[in-house]
């Protein structure tokens, strides 16, 4: 894949349906690359065309979604990573 965008993304069961659904909606490939039994969350990597519009604006409603739920689930930003991108390379 040309043009190709890898992120990781920290995702809590608890959305993990809705996250799932933005991928396969948008035929985004991914792997999960580890699951954290006791935070309930799976390190998902997606890996994406930086130049398709329909990528960029899935990528940015997983984070929105797990960032809301973060905030939900902790009442605020501080100290929690859910949502946040680990890394972000190109190929």
């Amino acid at each position: 894949m040309t043009n190709a965008q890898v992120k990781s993304h920290t995702v809590h069961v608890d959305v993990l349906m809705d996250v799932m659904r933005i991928l396969f909606n948008n035929e985004i490939f991914f792997t999960v690359e580890g699951i954290n039994e006791e935070e309930n969350t799976l390190l998902v990597k997606t890996s994406t065309n930086a130049k398709l519009t329909r990528h960029k604006k899935a990528l940015e409603n997983i984070k929105t979604l797990v960032s809301d739920f973060g905030y939900y689930r902790h009442g605020s930003d501080s100290g929690n990573n859910v949502g946040i991108d680990l890394d972000d390379e190109e190929e």
